[in-house]
């Protein structure tokens, strides 16, 4: 299971530049009918099937594979390694709709595999926050998202497939949050109101998406966690406990919240509603992340972030985390 992605540093930070760029062949052809849902899951995943993961042309970058990188980056190339996501060697932003494309098609794969537990609104929900990230890109319009009827798999799941789809599609959904987040402090500096008011709305639907994906990937039961997919996430298996906080999308979408704090206090009428509106659905993905590391007693387990004699559990660490991320949102 792999995925290919463009560096975080390559996104772009302004709607024109994004929709003015190259989209490949796959996402110029099924992209429409995924931003619309214009297909049966059976007929979407047919045509799917042919989708490359790496689109012709596009390079990978080797550089974690030749040491000498420093630590913050050497951890970037452990979360990468683990979950199977290689990185473009260039900026090729083609990559983020075709890789949020491959991401979609992974999760359907899965859940028409195996089934899933989540609700109807979770699933519409979740798979909102891809269409509406291809609809994004492509300048097509975003509705809103609608429940839909999860798909009903009878194969045996296995834990480690699960853990890693779910994040194979959580991760693209990331790196939508962070290019809307740049497209509206870009268009706020530039008085484009409508341009801003889009890309938050947009920002704030794949936020809420970004919480049903990690409720998809740990859909599993929790003696399976403890059992086989944590210790997979430390040593021996990996040089440290891995952590969201490794990933360079993660790195960088919280450099976005900060740079926030000079934009969020002079929003004013309409996008002060949008504001809160999206400090909301980080609260609530915040509050999704923690009853998955609640499921898995993470109210009592030391989080794999923390060192060994360590006493903080996984689920105070995460509060903590919360606390500082809504406070610099909140910095009004």
């Amino acid at each position: 299971m792999k995925l290919v992605m463009v560096r975080p540093t390559y996104l772009p930070t302004d709607v024109g530049s994004l929709r003015s760029g190259p989209v490949t062949a796959a996402v110029a052809e099924l992209g429409p009918l995924v931003a619309r849902r214009a297909l049966s899951d059976t007929e979407l995943l047919a045509r799917l099937a042919d989708v490359p993961i790496r689109p012709p042309g596009i390079k990978l970058d080797r550089s974690a594979f030749t040491g000498g990188l420093p630590r913050k980056e050497r951890l970037f190339a452990v979360h990468d390694g683990f979950f199977g996501v290689f990185r473009a060697a260039d900026a090729a932003t083609e990559l983020l709709a075709h890789c949020a494309l491959v991401g979609y098609r992974t999760v359907l794969r899965e859940a028409v595999r195996c089934g899933a537990t989540l609700d109807d609104e979770q699933w519409g929900r979740l798979r909102h926050g891809i269409e509406a990230t291809i609809a994004y890109i492509l300048g097509l319009p975003i509705g809103a998202p609608q429940p839909a009827p999860v798909p009903i798999g009878n194969a045996a799941l296995d834990p480690h497939r699960r853990w890693r789809s779910g994040h194979h599609m959580f991760f693209p959904l990331i790196q939508a949050i962070v290019l809307g987040l740049g497209c509206f402090q870009s268009a706020v500096n530039a008085g484009r109101i409508e341009a801003a008011d889009e890309a938050l709305a947009f920002a704030t639907v794949v936020m809420s998406a970004s919480g049903d994906a990690m409720c998809f990937a740990s859909d599993f039961q929790p003696g399976d966690y403890g059992g086989a997919v944590r210790p997979a996430m430390a040593p021996p298996y990996l040089p440290v406990g891995l952590s969201g906080v490794m990933s360079e999308d993660h790195d960088l979408l919280i450099r976005r919240f900060r740079e926030l704090r000079e934009v969020f206090p002079t929003l004013d009428g309409p996008l002060a509603a949008r504001r809160e509106e999206f400090i909301t659905a980080v609260e609530a993905t915040y509050d999704a992340h923690k009853r998955v590391c609640a499921k898995f007693d993470g109210e009592h387990v030391v989080s794999l972030r923390m060192s060994t004699d360590s006493t903080a559990k996984a689920v105070g660490v995460l509060e903590q985390l919360e606390r500082s991320r809504l406070n610099t949102l909140r910095s009004l």
